[in-house]
Parts: structure tokens; sequence; C-alpha cells
């Protein structure tokens, strides 16, 4: 039996487990992105194609990852080193922690601009405003984002300061009022004149868009960037799970609640485009990036909209709620390393905070510098993902499926068809769309091979190949630093009580 302290270390319960996990990977792409990507790639084909990936590679994958958290109750460099059990593996898992680390940065400028346009959704201040031209002022050298950037930098990193009990009672706020405002959104604009024809191109099934790999491969990088394996969130939130916790359910729950907000935003945005825009410039503003569709097309569909002032307000809540609970997961990954090493709470709050601060400024004052850092980042999450893949093979799937996953407090068992999507599928999807976006990149860009191009293959090869053979050469000092190994290679530690976890 569990002694009095450690049940009050880690989550409270399974739910609070599932809330915060599901809080901590719908970010703002479930609502801006998927709802676009969807629109302009075969719309029922498209959310066919993501619902399959979701359910035969993406779960499973984030089972595996869930697995090696509460197996080894370590951060990430630490996780991967006793999961594959050798100080060689540390790598793995520092190169995850560093783009968690890049992610924070860049991804809180998002929030500033969210922020800005709530107040001004508030204040009706965008009405008759060139929206193009206002968010050009708003992501370029604006020293006001700056400053909103770090205070939203501040909170987040105190949040993650505070603890697993902070984040458990945040996202019972957090997670309700996101998927309330975006319910209340769908179905306002599911009763527009005109919005059926949203819904057809939203869900509308043609065969050969479902036959189409570029479809596929669109679904699969909605899938990756979306729903959380490859950076760190199901290793880090399992350490903080009770070994009773059912991680299977807990998984399937997380990746449930997910695609639900996605596909809730897409009924929530597309019929909005197609109500107050002809067919034509709906797509085009659908395929003209996160930005536009956001900050630019919405702004304006809200401006015309009969209560679009409240829509907004609610839309862009719905924003500022899916990327805080998102920021505060992400401290709360790289926080775990310096706990490992015995780092004081203090310490490591204001070692992460002014390091996130300095490498993010540079997105928060230039659009460029950030879409760079969005690229990049996508891209490390996807190895990231592969390193997941062989960590568990290295261990050997069939064990972690059998003694680890199928474990007496699993309600839902795997059958052998998790292990040849942990060997085989999963790995192969993720190359697959590597591979993809790398010649993407190279058709973009002539000068290809450009170190300092915003989305060229040269820059993917600088900044990712760069930051690995740092890490690997300070590999060893890195694993000696993650503390003594728990994970005895048969069962589930207890929750560390690291500082972080009540």
């Amino acid at each position: 039996m569990e002694d009095n302290t450690q049940k009050k270390l880690g989550f409270s319960s399974p739910l609070a487990m599932a809330i915060a996990m599901i809080a901590g990977s719908v970010g703002t792409g479930n609502i801006w992105r998927f709802p676009r990507v969807a629109a302009v790639n075969g719309g029922g084909a498209f959310v066919i194609a993501y619902i399959l990936i979701m359910a035969l590679a993406i779960i499973p994958l984030m089972m595996g990852e869930h697995v090696i958290g509460r197996s080894t109750r370590k951060g990430l460099p630490g996780a991967f080193r006793d999961f594959i059990g050798t100080k060689k593996g540390t790598w793995f898992g520092s190169f995850v922690w560093w783009i968690v680390t890049i992610t924070i940065s860049y991804y809180t400028v998002v929030l500033a601009w969210v922020c800005y346009y709530f107040v001004m959704a508030l204040t009706n201040g965008y009405a008759g405003v060139d929206k193009a031209a206002l968010f050009a002022t708003v992501c370029e050298k604006n020293v006001a984002m700056v400053i909103v950037f770090i205070l939203l930098q501040a909170f987040s990193a105190w949040g993650a300061y505070k603890g697993i009990s902070f984040i458990e009672k945040a996202n019972k706020v957090f997670l309700p009022v996101l998927f309330l405002s975006v319910i209340i959104i769908a179905v306002r604009t599911v009763t527009l004149p005109g919005s059926a024809e949203g819904l057809n191109y939203l869900f509308d099934f043609e065969l050969h868009d479902f036959l189409s790999s570029k479809v596929w491969l669109e679904a699969l990088t909605q899938c990756l960037w979306s729903a959380g394996p490859g950076w760190g969130i199901c290793i880090a939130y399992a350490v903080y799970s009770k070994r009773k916790a059912d991680i299977s359910l807990a998984t399937t729950i997380q990746g449930l609640g997910d695609m639900s907000v996605a596909l809730l935003a897409g009924i929530a945005i597309i019929p909005a485009l197609f109500a107050f825009m002809p067919t034509q410039e709906a797509l085009d503003m659908c395929a003209s990036g996160n930005n536009g569709l956001a900050f630019i097309a919405l702004t304006g569909v809200f401006e015309q909209m009969p209560g679009g002032r409240i829509m907004a307000m609610l839309f862009f809540t719905s924003l500022m709620m899916a990327g805080i609970s998102s920021v505060i997961a992400m401290y709360s990954i790289v926080y775990q390393p310096f706990a490992d090493a015995k780092v004081s709470k203090k310490k490591t709050f204001v070692i992460m905070l002014v390091a996130t601060v300095l490498i993010g400024t540079p997105s928060a004052w230039s659009n460029t510098f950030f879409n760079n850092q969005d690229f990049v980042v996508g891209m490390g999450m996807v190895i990231g993902a592969v390193f997941s893949c062989y960590a568990l093979y290295r261990f050997g799937v069939e064990k972690v499926r059998t003694k680890l996953l199928n474990n007496p407090y699993s309600g839902m068992t795997m059958g052998k068809w998790w292990n040849f999507a942990i060997t085989v599928l999963a790995p192969l999807l993720a190359v697959a769309m590597f591979i993809w976006w790398c010649i993407l990149s190279v058709g973009w860009n002539p000068d290809w091979w450009n170190p300092f191009g915003v989305y060229s293959l040269g820059t993917l090869i600088l900044q990712l190949g760069g930051v690995g053979l740092v890490l690997y050469l300070f590999n060893n000092r890195i694993a000696d630093s993650a503390g003594e190994k728990l994970f005895d290679g048969e069962s589930f530690p207890p929750v560390p009580d690291n500082g972080f976890s009540k």
C-alpha cells in the first residue's frame, strides 16, 4: 500500500491526469491549423485519414511514451538513458528537451498576439481597419508584444513552478472554458446562412482525395504537430501518474480529447468563412497559413457576423486557454531534468525563464525569425517521435506490451498489433513525413542549402544537426546529472518527491 506521503505526490486521480494531458496536448494548432488544412486537403478524406493515423500510430506511440515516463520517473534525458539502458541513449532525451525549450521560447509569442486580439475584440478595436496591415504591426518590431510575451512566459513558468496541484486546478478551468468556447462558436456558425457549403467542404468525401499521398501526409503532419508525441508531454506527465492508473485508457482519452477539439474547431471556423466569403476566396484564405486565418480572415468574418464581437472574444479565449495550458506543460517538461540533478526549484525557475525569454525575444520582435523557429521545431518533433520508437524498440516492444502496458491495472489490453504500430508504422510514417517536408523545403527555396533561410533544408541541418552534435558531445555529463536509475526493468517506481510533484 502507498503511504500518506506517496498519496500526496503526483496527480490526485486518473481523471485529473487525463485532463492535464488533454490540456497540455491541445494547442492553437487544433483550433487554427486543423480547420484550414482539412478544408484544402480533401475535407472528409482528410478527416478520415487523420482519425485512422491517430488511432493506429499516434495514440499507440503516446502509450509507449507514457510507459517510458512512468517506468523511469525521470526528466527526458534520464528517461531515455534508463529506458534504453545505456548512457549513450541520454542525448536522445536531451535533444527532445531542447526542442521543447525552443518551442516555449517562440510559441508564447503566439499567445501575446492572441491576448492583444482578445483586447481588440473586447473593445471592437479592429473595426474598419485593414486586417493584414494591423497584423503586420502586431507581429513585427512591436515593443508592447515583447512585454506581453515576457509576462506570459513568467506566468507560465510560475504555473509549472507551483507543481502538479496547481496544474490540476488550472486545467479544471482552462479545459472546460476551451471546450465551451469552441462549442458555442460551432453552434453559432452552423446556423449562419451559407454555412452549409463550408460543412460540405469540411466533411465531403471523395475517393481520389482519400487515395492521395498528400492528404495522408498532411493528416500525419497534423497528428504529430498537435497530439503530443515527440515532444515529451506523455513522458513528463507520466512521471507524476500513480502506479495503478490505467496507461492505455488515459492515453486514449488524451488522443480522443485532442481530436474532439480539432473537429469542433473545424465545425466552428470553416462554415463561418464560407458564409461570408466566396468559395475560392475562403479556400485561398485557408491556404494562406495559420496567422492569415486567425488574425486576418476570421477577424474580418467576426466583424461582419451578427453577434460577431462575442464570437471573437470566445475564439481568442479558446486560443488563450489552449496555448497557456500547453506552455505550462512544456515548462513542466523542461524543469524535470533540473529536479533530477537536485537543482533547487527557485534556481530552476530563474534559469529556464531567463533562457526562454532570451531565446524567444527575437521571435517576438521578428515574424521572419518566428516562422523559422516554427519550421525547425516542427521537424524536430518528428525526430523526437522516431527517438521514442527507438527507445521502445531497444527495450523490447513485446516486453513493454506484456509487462508494462498490459499491467494488472489496465482495463484496455493491447494486442500484438501494438508492436507493429511501434516498430513499423509509427517510425515509417514519421520518416516519410520528415523526408516529404525536406523535399518541400528544397522546392520552396532555390537556395535551399542556405543555412540562414527561413524554410530551407540548410537551416534544418545547421540548427538540428548543430544542437544534436553539441548534446552528443556533452552526453556523459548530462547522463551523470540525471541521478541514480530508479527503473528495475520490471515494475513502476513510486512517484518521486522532486519538488514539483505536489
